[in-house]
């Protein structure tokens, strides 16, 4: 969920965004948007004002300013812990701190909780899930040569944390993790210093199940979805763990008196679309997005705002072209309800919002918080909360709650 997708450019990145926080000078002026929507060239995809519904301001946390916290939503509170702050000095060999604060936040209430002290260290680049009962905390890293391979559970109802038993995978921060039902699931990330022009994804894979207490061991993720180059999104559908890079959609499969394998699943894609030559050029990783609703796996992947969409059914394995989306690196997508997705842009405050039934993408008025990317975009059942990211100056804690008719 939460974190920044590579380490050596996340404490780069930290570098450029994040002042002392105990300077004492004014905050400068900040904007509330700095990105202007890129029109979409198929008409399907076009992104249009829709002024319905309002936005509300969030409470402020009483925890430091961090980046690259790791979140979950419970069900009645978004649960935050970790992330990074300071400086990096022209040498990279500065003052970047990690965090091992963290808060709960009751959105009916509009009322944050701080966390009890967890029983790991503060790090940056952590992977959190909710299981029903707990959150699940695990990896991480504490600067350039500090990666974490251990974890922790909060129970935000007994209010107490517990430690993790050691996991079967090597250190790592930045990697991917989701809960299939019963487990679990961790794969990727990187696990050394410092990658700072690509994304990595370390293969080995590994499944905790809080019943019993115990890690297994996963089989090797192997290419096209781990390796150098190329966001890839973990997700879950059907109980089982879904990976989505590079325009693969894999699973784990498992044969007869068999081990798990890992292959794409069934059906045929639409051939994809290619970059609109009148948009500007990237050199930058594609960069994905994906969720699931109702049994049908939505992506979209791109470069240069412009996220080509395919969404596939497991019921009858069909895939189909969706609309673009209109989003940069750094944006954040969530599952709604009645049929709706929504998505952060990244790299400014714009809130989109797509509807499945017209395969149309709209933009919601600007939330009252300045432009960001990397925020935490979660649909609570009844609202959709956008919260934290990184802003033009330094780590932005604030929020905005949006509630439609």
């Amino acid at each position: 969920m939460a974190g920044l997708r590579r380490l050596g450019s996340s404490l780069v990145a930290l570098a450029l965004v994040v002042g002392c926080s105990d300077s004492g000078s004014a905050p400068p002026e900040r904007k509330t948007s700095s990105a202007q929507p890129v029109p979409s060239p198929h008409p399907a995809g076009r992104t249009s004002t829709e002024q319905t519904g309002s936005w509300q301001p969030v409470a402020p946390p009483p925890i430091p300013p961090v980046a690259g916290a790791a979140s979950a939503w419970t069900g009645r509170h978004l649960v935050v812990w970790g992330g990074g702050s300071g400086s990096v000095s022209e040498d990279d060999s500065g003052n970047w701190h990690p965090s091992a604060a963290g808060a709960a936040y009751d959105p009916a209430a509009d009322r944050w909780e701080v966390l009890p002290p967890a029983p790991i260290p503060g790090r940056l680049g952590a992977t959190a899930v909710w299981t029903g009962r707990e959150v699940l905390f695990w990896g991480g890293a504490a600067g350039h040569d500090r990666f974490f391979a251990d974890g922790a559970a909060y129970d935000p109802t007994t209010r107490r944390w517990r430690a993790l038993p050691p996991a079967p995978l090597i250190p790592r921060t930045d990697h991917q993790a989701t809960w299939t039902g019963k487990e679990m699931f961790v794969w990727g990330g990187i696990s050394r210093c410092c990658p700072v022009n690509s994304e990595l994804h370390v293969p080995s894979a590994a499944a905790y199940d809080p019943a019993t207490n115990l890690w297994r061991r996963m089989p090797d993720v192997p290419d096209p979805w781990s390796g150098d180059d190329g966001t890839a999104v973990t997700l879950t559908d059907g109980g089982r763990p879904l990976i989505w890079r590079r325009g693969h959609l894999g699973s784990t499969t498992t044969a007869p008196d068999a081990a798990d394998v890992w292959g794409n699943v069934p059906g045929m894609q639409p051939v994809p679309l290619q970059p609109d030559p009148m948009l500007p050029a990237s050199t930058g990783d594609p960069f994905a997005m994906a969720t699931v609703v109702d049994g049908e796996v939505f992506t979209w992947t791109g470069r240069a705002g412009q996220l080509h969409g395919m969404a596939w059914r497991r019921s009858d394995s069909s895939w189909r072209r969706t609309a673009t989306l209109e989003a940069q690196s750094g944006g954040a997508i969530a599952a709604g309800d009645d049929g709706h997705i929504y998505a952060a842009a990244g790299q400014s405050a714009r809130v989109l919002r797509y509807s499945i039934a017209e395969d149309r993408w709209t933009e919601l008025p600007l939330p009252p918080i300045p432009t960001r990317s990397a925020a935490i975009l979660t649909w609570t059942g009844d609202d959709l909360l956008v919260w934290g990211g990184i802003g033009d100056e330094s780590p932005e804690m604030d929020g905005a709650i949006w509630h439609c008719c």
